[in-house]
């Protein structure tokens, strides 16, 4: 064992933990606000979303996983429900709809951003699955 394979290690550990507290993170604080009629940025739901996290962040680490396909799931889910927060809102203003609750509000869109994001993550693969060609040469290795 060395000081660069600890460090490499340690760095994996931490992205990989990141990376999957802002991909739980959204989810727990909705599940939790419905369940306990609680605000959406209540602190159980965060500590849980670390603490899964934690614990969920050995495939990456053990190299089983691709940090690749994690970041992109993360962005895309972000960016996803931003929009689709934005058009809901801009489709209920048109209607002439009152405005949701934040927390159904949030859920809405979380509904949206997850499959998503998730069809983002995994690109590749359904591209492969429908007969088409990969997106990257890279992505001929990441099964």
């Amino acid at each position: 064992m060395t000081v660069r394979s600890w460090a490499t290690a340690t760095v994996d550990f931490l992205l990989a933990t990141l990376g999957l507290y802002l991909a739980l993170v959204p989810a727990f604080t909705v599940v939790y606000a419905l369940v306990a009629r609680a605000t959406l940025f209540a602190g159980p739901p965060q500590t849980a979303a670390a603490v899964v996290a934690v614990g969920g962040s050995y495939p990456f680490v053990a190299g089983d996983w691709s940090y690749r396909r994690l970041a992109v799931f993360v962005v895309a889910l972000y960016v996803a429900s931003g929009a689709a927060g934005l058009a809901g809102l801009a489709l209920l203003r048109s209607l002439d709809v009152p405005l949701p609750t934040t927390v159904a509000a949030r859920a809405g869109a979380l509904a949206v951003a997850y499959p998503v994001a998730t069809a983002a993550a995994f690109r590749d693969r359904v591209r492969r699955r429908l007969g088409f060609r990969p997106l990257d040469a890279d992505d001929l290795t990441d099964r």
